[in-house]
This record gives C-alpha cells, structure tokens and sequence, in this order.
C-alpha cells in the first residue's frame, strides 16, 4: 500500500514507531458505571456541524505515540502535562502516574440525553476543561488511561481542537510504564496552576449519516467498523433490539483490537504492521475513509491508525447509535468478506 511519508509533530519525542486479532466483544458506553453528570453548562454537542460537504482535509502523517521511556526522561519538565483520561469515580485516586492529572472524560464528551452517545461538546466548554487541567499553550500532553478506547477519543478531542501536534498517547499505558520503572501514586490529585491553551484552527473531520448515503457507491470511499465479530454481523440482534442488527453496506469491518499487541491493548502494533492491516481492509492513499463503531469510541483508535499513515480519514461520531436507529437506513449482516482469503478481498 502506497502511504504518505510521516512527518514529525511539534517536539516529536521520537522518530515513528514501525506499523492480529482478538475479537472480543467491547461493551458499550452505557453498561459501563460512569462517572456522576455534570451540569448542563459544559455544552451539548454540535452534532449539526458534522461534515455535509465533500470532505478531503489535506494534512500529513503524524506520531502520535510517546514511549515510557521517553517520559522518564521528561516527565518533570515545565512543559510536559501527564493527563489520565478518567471514565469511573475513583479510578485516578487507585492508582495513577506520579505527577499526573485527571481528565473526566465526561467532561470532554456529551453523552446525550440518553446517556449513550459520545460526541464533542462546544469549543469554549472544551477549552475552558483544558485549562483547569492546568494546560498552556506551550504544553506537550501525554495522555493514559485505563481504556484505550477513552484514551484515544481523548487524543481525537484533541486533534479536534486543532491541538494534536501537541497531544501524545503513552503507547503501552499505566502497566509499561511500571514496567519501564516509572512510579506511581495514589490518592486525589492536588491543586494545579490554571492554563491558558487556546484552540488551534478547528478540524472537523465528522461526517454524517447523510454524507455516507449519498457516496456508499462510490469505490473512493472506506468505510471502516471498529466493532467486534456480533456487532458487526448482526449476531448480536443489533444489542439485543437496541438497535437493527448489521453494519453499513461496504463498510470494512476493522475490529479496534486488531491494531493492538496481544499481549497489552494499550500498545499498538509497530507500524508496518498497521499500514498491512489498514490495506488488507481497502485503505489507502487517494481514498476517503470513515471510521465508525457503536458510538465514536472505538472508531478512535482506528482514527489515529490512519492518521498515523497520513490517510484521509474522518470520523461518524454518530455511528451505528445513529445509522442503527434510522428508519430505511440500509443495513448489512454476515462476516467481512475481506477477512479471508476469498475473492472478496480487495
């Protein structure tokens, strides 16, 4: 597969890490014991600006992974911020790197008023969420968490804002920075200096459901489903009624997990390795792909993967919570058949 050179972003900490599948069934946002609501004041999503346009963002390849060992040896820089993106009360005060801060990530999302949709909240709320982080404008932010799933929508949001030159995923988490000798700490984080970041040109990568229908027959267009073996399929009877059972026509289906080592999906597979997985599944340089899973979360990681390639990619936030739940929205059901070796591979 043909990809774009990467380049290196704002302070790269490293030259780009080189490019398997474990399907298991990923739960859904709202099985989940999230986190207390916040008020309504943090902003609601502005699900109405997604792309409706042809999208085609031209922007290059980017590193977004920093080894442990790259933060051992600047974690106590003035311009280094360690966030964890924190999805359960009192998952930060168990355990968390020494020097790190929390990051509620339903302070970064807005779940809608069911409680099971993850979207961008407004700009302002987003900033003004970052600066109480402590975040300034010259920050370099590594970001960790106990889901890699929540971890990189974090560093999606990020890249949202027009930040993501600055804005880091520990590749390997919390258990490969112990074991790369880092400490950790318990206990609630103390008081932070408030930053002052700014959002940088905003890029929104979202499509929407109608930009999707009116290209499903277009051979430039990748789609990308994130989501396991039964969701994919229709096996799992569309959550169990939630929703109708299937995937988008066409759409590829590349399981968020199989772009992870199997020993630690909090680390992804070396980049050769990727870019493989990413042509095995119709992408590449001079297509438009879209990612999308249940609700935004897992088509995260696929995101950053071919971001990682330079590959125009954009993100349905709405997803299969939306696609599913539309009447006459055309559905497919069954296995991918690019996953084999039968003549429906590309």
């Amino acid at each position: 597969m043909k990809m774009p050179s990467p380049t290196s972003p704002v302070a790269a900490p490293r030259e780009a890490a080189p490019l398997g599948r474990r399907v298991a069934c990923a739960a859904i946002v709202a099985l989940f014991p999230l986190l207390p609501a916040l008020p309504a004041e943090t902003g609601r999503a502005q699900t109405a600006s997604a792309t409706t346009g042809a999208p085609g963002l031209v922007r290059g390849a980017i590193d977004p992974l920093v080894e442990p060992e790259w933060l051992l040896e600047r974690i106590g820089d003035e311009d280094v911020v360690v966030v964890q993106a924190v999805r359960r009360e009192g998952e930060f005060a168990r355990e968390h790197i020494a020097g790190a801060r929390p990051l509620r990530f339903d302070e970064i999302t807005w779940e809608g008023e069911e409680g099971w949709v993850v979207e961008f909240p407004a700009v302002d709320a987003l900033v003004e969420v970052l600066r109480a982080a402590g975040i300034r404008r010259d920050s370099r932010v590594v970001i960790y968490g106990a889901s890699m799933t929540a971890t990189a929508r974090t560093w999606v949001t990020f890249e949202y804002l027009g930040l993501g030159e600055r804005a880091f995923l520990l590749n390997g988490g919390i258990e490969d920075w112990k074991a790369a000798g880092g400490a950790v700490a318990t206990g609630d984080a103390g008081p932070v200096r408030r930053g002052d970041v700014e959002a940088g040109e905003v890029t929104d990568f979202r499509v929407s459901a109608e930009w999707i229908l009116e290209r499903l027959e277009e051979p430039s267009v990748v789609l990308l489903d994130a989501r396991p073996d039964d969701e994919y399929t229709g096996a799992d009877d569309g959550m169990g009624g939630i929703t109708t059972p299937g995937h988008i026509p066409g759409a590829a289906q590349l399981y968020w997990e199989e772009l992870m080592d199997p020993e630690n999906n909090a680390r992804f597979l070396p980049r050769e390795r990727i870019a493989e997985i990413l042509e095995r599944h119709g992408a590449g340089e001079g297509r438009t792909h879209v990612a999308y899973c249940m609700i935004g979360m897992r088509a995260s990681v696929a995101y950053m993967a071919a971001r990682m390639h330079g590959l125009d990619i954009h993100l349905y936030d709405g997803s299969w919570r939306d696609w599913g739940m539309r009447e006459g929205a055309p559905v497919e059901t069954g296995p991918d058949p690019r996953d084999g070796s039968g003549p429906g591979w590309r």
